[in-house]
């Protein structure tokens, strides 16, 4: 009885975000979204006390677009054009490019195959959410049915 009605607490937690704001539990240090610049991310309801980072995993396709509309047509012309603005350029996109660059290279190291996805504490994949909490919500929630499940002497 005790153990069910702890389980049932800590899943109503888990429900309504307690655990996901780190005040009971394990914490979370770091989030990470990956989605492309159709989907919607839902940022943390309150100021999250973790690291959050979005990455568009097409984000260089749309630079590359941005690039493209400004540029004359004709390609010396473009050519000569870039080398003219080329700092201006740089300076101008240098934090977009960076971020979907370092996207890009840890999509590929946590071996993410759909979008969106987010990590957390750079360990746990929650594909086809783009809602911060909630993620971090299922999270929790599977933790707590693995500790439930893992103290029970008939499973």
């Amino acid at each position: 009885m005790m153990r069910s009605s702890l389980t049932a607490l800590v899943l109503g937690l888990c429900s309504h975000g307690v655990l996901a704001q780190g005040s009971i539990g394990p914490s979370v240090t770091t989030v990470e979204v990956f989605a492309n610049s159709a989907t919607v991310v839902r940022p943390p309801f309150r100021q999250p006390g973790y690291v959050l980072k979005v990455y568009r995993v097409d984000a260089m396709a749309q630079l590359e677009q941005q690039l493209n509309a400004g540029l004359p047509k004709n390609e010396a012309d473009a050519m000569a054009y870039m080398r003219q603005h080329e700092g201006e350029i740089r300076r101008r996109y240098k934090d977009q490019i960076t971020n979907a660059a370092s996207g890009m290279t840890l999509a590929v190291q946590y071996r993410l195959d759909r979008l969106p996805a987010i990590v957390i504490n750079r360990a746990k994949v929650i594909y086809g959410v783009a809602d911060v909490d909630r993620a971090i919500e299922l999270d929790m929630s599977f933790q707590s049915a693995v500790v439930e499940a893992s103290h029970n002497p008939l499973l």
